[in-house]
């Protein structure tokens, strides 16, 4: 229990603080920087990623700079210092943002436009297997437009704007609607996983922390006075600093922070732990320590026990994988903690769909986000009115409905593991729709709704920046300096809008001037070599996956069970929930050091030792987020990449 908030981090006090109008305005500005350089650092020059995951280091290191200069205006007594409420409001600005011109929606969306009609070939022959079945306002068939969009504009020519508006717009409605849905549904679930669950949210401590009044009398506040703060901020400084250097002049020494273990893994069966890499990242470390001991255990233990899964599978000569095995157990692990979530949530969900119908409903929604009556309401009419659109371009409408069903799993559990387990980094290798793949068979879709379909990838694919998680833990940010969430939601979402209006003008800019065949991250045809299989081979239901999907609710259900009912067992049910995807295998180790670090110094000197050395971990996430911030901004100008945290 020792990770859940302390009374600092949690206490309100009796008033709510308005946002102000300046930290709109600046929250905006840091907004419109961040959508304008993320598809350039992170796709073309390779560089951090300044989003990647749900601690989002390119708007962390905004924070910390306005942060910083908040503190300095303060030691000069200026009126134009920044409050805490503001430096929130900001940090939520961006949070929510942060995902858009990245793998939150523009890494994939802008390729899937495009891609269809530059891969096209006699051999293929997509245009007579699935041409007819894409709308021609929901991808781009102009020959020219996808050609220079691939291989660079020709000199003096500009973009084709013309020929991306209609479909720009189009997508913008669909994409705008999934965030309200996503955000109703986190107005729903705040108050449970805040208030009655107590959720930890380790990834909300560290601004919380930085953005705290300052005793009576004092200039700085416990954080930044903190001597191992300090001390923890310069390891990774120093480590990235020197690494960093080396990267532009390599005649300078680095030190490697990755060991691999492939080359003693050679032989069977030992080669199905291949890859084997063990990356050391200090504020992944540092954000491991935060999270309780059960927790951090379990995400490394999981992992391990998915290789050793991997080996015997392997060793035997089954006609399956160790990674399909894993895959759909996780299916499965979802599907029972969705389950578990609404059982633990059950008097708080029905208290709110009585508010719905009834004003005198006993719940108080009075400082909620929305009243929940409209985020029940915007939740099932934002959901038909994207089913709808999905009906409009040819997918079949009930199909559509419970593509978002599993979405709304998805989502509720990712949500919960970055909430509450601190999993700043993670992954579903699977998409909403292979639920219904596995139990149904593609062979019982029809060829208009798989095409469709194939759009899934866009936005319900790679979830590691994905919208919920950061609508939640900007929620709970809101609790921390009182804001009136409803004010701070308006902020939010503005920020959405003008952030994906920035993310296409930047992400369109940047493709066409350097040419998506260079962009270095995923631009072959994937999507639709996948729909051509579900078309040219179509299956039955898949017995053998779908038993898989049955055995990992039953062994998540095991989990939960004895989670809740014995306090000796310390095995957390999350960690099962993800061990198959790249978030692991690229932090894996980095957990494991930081809970054996927490692990030992409990062990040497309780929680007394625990607190004191506190915030020198909390002092390693912000080393490296500076450092990070720094590089990237010297690689807009070198273009010279120098990576820290995974992408």
């Amino acid at each position: 229990m020792e990770n859940r908030s302390t009374s600092k981090f949690t206490t309100l006090t009796s008033k709510l603080r308005p946002i102000t109008l300046r930290s709109v305005v600046i929250g905006l500005v840091c907004v419109i920087f961040l959508c304008l350089i993320t598809p350039y650092n992170d796709y073309y020059i390779r560089g951090t990623f300044a989003a990647g995951n749900h601690f989002p280091i390119g708007s962390f290191f905004l924070f910390t700079a306005l942060t910083l200069i908040a503190i300095g205006l303060r030691l000069l007594k200026s009126r134009w210092e920044l409050t805490g409420t503001e430096l929130i409001t900001i940090w939520c600005m961006m949070l929510v943002a942060s995902g858009i011109p990245s793998s939150g929606f523009i890494r994939y969306h802008l390729f899937m436009l495009a891609s269809p009609l530059y891969y096209a070939n006699p051999e293929n022959d997509w245009k007579a297997l699935f041409f007819h079945n894409l709308p021609d306002a929901i991808v781009i068939k102009d020959p020219l437009a996808v050609k220079y969009f691939y291989e660079e504009l020709p000199p003096g020519e500009s973009v084709p704007w013309g020929v991306w508006i209609k479909p720009a717009c189009i997508w913008s409605i669909y994409v705008l609607l999934t965030y309200l849905v996503l955000v109703c549904l986190s107005v729903i679930l705040r108050k449970q996983w805040v208030e009655h669950e107590r959720f930890a949210f380790p990834l909300v401590r560290l601004p919380a922390e930085m953005v705290e009044s300052p005793a009576t009398g004092e200039r700085l506040n416990a954080f930044f006075k903190s001597r191992a703060m300090w001390i923890g901020a310069s390891i990774p400084i120093g480590l990235h600093l020197l690494n960093g250097l080396h990267r532009h002049f390599p005649e300078l020494p680095e030190i490697r922070l990755y060991f691999s273990l492939n080359p003693y893994l050679t032989e069977r069966p030992w080669l199905a732990l291949r890859s084997m890499i063990m990356y050391i990242y200090p504020s992944i470390i540092g954000f491991t320590y935060l999270l309780s001991l059960d927790v951090s255990f379990s995400f490394w233990f999981f992992y391990l026990l998915y290789k050793i899964q991997t080996v015997i599978i392997y060793a035997s000569g089954a006609s399956f994988s160790g990674w399909t095995l894993a895959n759909r157990q996780e299916m499965g692990g979802y599907l029972a903690l969705v389950v578990f979530v609404i059982w633990l949530a059950r008097h708080h969900l029905s208290a709110v769909i009585r508010k719905t119908f009834s004003s005198r409903a006993p719940i108080d929604d009075s400082n909620e986000p929305l009243p929940y009556r409209w985020a029940v309401i915007g939740l099932l009419v934002g959901t038909y009115l994207i089913a709808l659109i999905c009906s409009m371009a040819g997918m079949s409408f009930w199909l559509a409905i419970g593509v978002m069903f599993f979405f709304y799993v998805m989502a509720i559990v990712l949500t919960w593991m970055v909430t509450d387990g601190g999993f700043l980094f993670l992954l579903a290798i699977f998409r909403p729709s292979d639920y219904i793949m596995v139990a149904l068979g593609p062979s019982r879709i029809d060829p208009r709704s798989h095409t469709i379909l194939t759009f899934e990838k866009t936005l319900m694919f790679d979830l590691r920046e994905f919208m919920m998680p950061h609508v939640m833990n900007s929620f709970k940010a809101s609790d921390t300096v009182n804001l009136r969430r409803r004010q701070l939601l308006g902020a939010m979402g503005v920020a959405m809008v003008v952030g994906l209006i920035v993310s296409y003008y930047s992400g369109l800019m940047t493709w066409y001037h350097k040419g998506g065949l260079r962009m270095g991250y995923w631009y072959d045809p994937e999507p639709w070599n996948r729909l051509t299989s579900f078309l040219t081979n179509p299956r039955e239901t898949n017995w053998l996956e779908l038993s898989f999907v049955g055995i990992g609710a039953g062994f998540m259900s095991l989990l939960l069970f004895m989670r809740y009912r014995f306090f000796w067992w310390r095995v957390h049910p999350l960690g099962y929930a993800m061990t198959t995807s790249w978030a692991p295998y690229t932090v894996w180790f980095s957990f494991f050091l930081g809970w054996l670090f927490k692990f030992l110094i409990l062990k040497a000197g309780g929680f007394k030792l625990y607190r004191r050395i506190h915030p020198f971990f909390l002092g390693a996430v912000l080393g490296e987020a500076l450092i990070g911030g720094i590089w990237i901004i010297v690689g807009l100008f070198t273009k010279v990449s120098y990576r820290i945290l995974p992408g």
